[in-house]
């Protein structure tokens, strides 16, 4: 009687295997699928309006402007007159960066960006007072200690975007 008992569970069982899933388990696992798809595509949704907004705005700016920075940290500060340019076809020193422009903008390697071609970095070379950096000196003739300020202006479309600065230092002087 026992051996009897347990026959019409195994039959259940082995009945159910091979009829599949019940309406109830199919529910649940499109249920599941569909969540997991809504999830991803409001992330990707969400990841691109924030990509958007770094693209278009000073982030953007800020990574134009380094690329003329890192340009003029490997310039010399003095060259001979014949020497070759560094930077382009006209940039011998880092005193020649001074009122360039370039659009569209140019990488550390003087490489066009072209995914930017509505861009412009606008680069000024100032050399200042340290003891009053509002007062712009001339190095050459200036006696007291001067500081030298790399400034770097984006624009798109006309438009400026972000204005950014670095002091320089010589590097002959770090040379040691």
């Amino acid at each position: 009687m026992i051996h009897s008992s347990n026959k019409p569970v195994a039959n259940t069982a082995r009945r159910r295997r091979t009829q599949g899933a019940s309406f109830a388990e199919l529910m649940l696992a499109t249920l599941v699928v569909g969540s997991t798809l809504v999830a991803s595509t409001a992330s990707l949704a969400r990841s691109t309006e924030v990509y958007h907004f770094f693209a278009e705005g000073p982030h953007e700016a800020l990574m134009l402007a380094q690329e003329i920075h890192e340009a003029a940290v490997l310039l010399p500060w003095s060259a001979p007159e014949d020497s070759e340019p560094q930077y382009g076809d006209s940039v011998h020193t880092l005193w020649d960066l001074d009122e360039t422009e370039y659009q569209p903008p140019r990488s550390a390697e003087y490489e066009v960006i072209v995914s930017h071609p509505t861009w412009e970095q606008v680069v000024v070379v100032r050399t200042v007072d340290a003891a009053d950096p509002s007062i712009e000196v001339d190095a050459d003739e200036f006696e007291g200690n001067y500081l030298v300020e790399l400034e770097v202006t984006i624009f798109k479309d006309l438009n400026e975007v972000g204005v950014h600065t670095w002091w320089m230092t010589d590097p002959a002087e770090t040379e040691g």
